[in-house]
C-alpha cells in the first residue's frame, strides 16, 4: 500500500487532470482555454476492456470587486468502458459513467505580486445505469497563496503557488501539499511544473504550438453490487476505481485568434482499474496494458 501511494503521488505531478479535480487553476492565463471539448476514442486490441472518454469545460467571465475576483467553471466527463467476454459477473458488458463538475476560485489580491486563493470543487459522479445517491456527490478544495516574480523583460515572469488541498485521488481523499511554479519566457515558452499541474508549451507563431503534457485520468464510482449475483448476501462490491496517468505531446493549430483545434498522443505510465469492498479493500482488478491513446479536440482561448 505504501509503494502504491508513493506511485500515486508521483503520478499527481502530471498535468491535465480529468475526473475528481476540475478547473484549470495552475495554468498561465495565456494558456487557459475558456472552452474545450476533447474526445479520446477506444483503441481495440487484445486487452480485457476498451476505454473511451469525452470531456468538456466551459468557463465564465470573472466577477470582479476591487481586490477580489471570482472565477466559475463547469465541466462534464463521459467515460465508457466495454468489457470482454471474461468479465466478472457483477459487471455489465458496457459500463458508462459521468462526472458533472463545478469549480469556484476566489482570488484576493493583497499586493500586485501577492494573492491568497480558495478553490472549491464539487462534483457528481455516477453510472448512467444507476440512480443518483448522496454518496455520488463529493467536494474537493485547495487553499493556496500565489507570488509573482517579474523580470527586466516585461514578457518574462514567474509565478509560485503553494498551499494545501483536500483532494480525491485513486479512490482516496487526502490532505495533500500543493506546490506549483509557472512561467512565461519571451511569449514563446510557457510552463507549469509541480503539484498538480505540469506542462511545457512552445509557440512557433500565432498559428502553431506544441506542448509536452502529463495526463491524469481518475474517477471513483459507487457500485454496491454483490460480487456474485447468485449470492446476494455475500461480499458486496462498493466502488470502482479507475486511474491512469500518461505522458505525451499535443499539437495546437489556431483557426482564428481565439478558436483552435488540437491533436494529442499519449502513452500510459501508470494504470489501475480495480474494485473494492466497503472497507476499501481490493476485491478484483484488471491488468491494464501499457498502451497509447490519440485525442482530438476543439478549444476557445480569448487570452492568447
Amino acid at each position: 500500500m505504501f509503494r502504491k501511494k508513493i506511485a500515486i503521488i508521483a503520478v499527481f505531478l502530471l498535468g491535465k487532470t480529468y475526473g475528481q479535480v476540475t478547473g484549470d487553476v495552475f495554468v498561465l492565463n495565456r494558456d487557459r482555454d475558456l472552452f474545450y471539448v476533447h474526445y479520446t476514442p477506444d483503441i481495440s486490441d487484445n486487452s480485457s476492456f476498451d476505454y473511451q472518454r469525452l470531456s468538456g469545460k466551459l468557463g465564465f467571465a470573472p466577477i470582479l470587486f476591487n481586490k477580489l475576483a471570482f472565477y466559475n467553471t463547469i465541466g462534464m466527463d463521459y467515460h465508457s468502458i466495454k468489457h470482454g467476454e471474461n468479465k466478472p459477473l457483477f459487471l455489465r458488458k458496457n459500463e458508462d459513467y459521468y462526472n458533472v463538475n463545478y469549480s469556484l476560485l476566489a482570488k484576493y489580491r493583497i499586493t500586485r505580486k501577492w494573492s491568497v486563493n480558495a478553490l472549491i470543487m464539487p462534483h457528481l459522479i455516477g453510472s448512467f445505469n444507476d440512480d443518483i445517491k448522496s454518496d455520488d456527490f463529493k467536494i474537493n478544495g485547495i487553499l493556496f497563496a500565489e507570488k509573482r516574480f517579474n523580470t527586466k523583460n516585461r514578457n518574462t515572469y514567474y509565478i509560485l503557488s503553494f498551499g494545501v488541498g483536500y483532494l480525491t485521488l485513486s479512490g482516496e481523499t487526502m490532505i495533500n501539499p500543493v506546490v506549483n511554479i509557472m512561467g512565461n519566457i519571451n511569449n514563446k515558452v510557457s510552463f507549469a511544473v509541480g503539484l498538480p499541474s505540469t506542462y511545457v508549451k512552445y509557440d512557433f507563431n500565432n498559428k502553431h504550438s506544441v506542448k509536452l503534457v502529463g495526463d491524469l485520468n481518475d474517477f471513483t464510482v459507487r457500485m454496491d453490487k454483490p460480487i456474485l449475483p447468485t449470492i446476494p448476501e455475500g461480499t458486496n462490491v462498493k466502488r470502482s476505481v479507475f486511474t491512469t496517468a500518461s505522458v505525451g505531446i499535443e499539437y495546437n493549430y489556431w483557426l482564428t485568434k481565439t478558436i483552435g483545434v488540437m491533436v494529442r498522443g499519449t502513452r500510459l505510465v501508470f494504470e489501475k482499474y480495480e474494485f473494492q469492498d466497503s472497507e476499501d479493500e481490493y476485491l478484483f482488478g484488471f491488468d491494464v496494458p501499457s498502451k497509447s491513446y490519440l485525442s482530438v479536440g476543439v478549444k476557445i482561448n480569448p487570452f492568447r
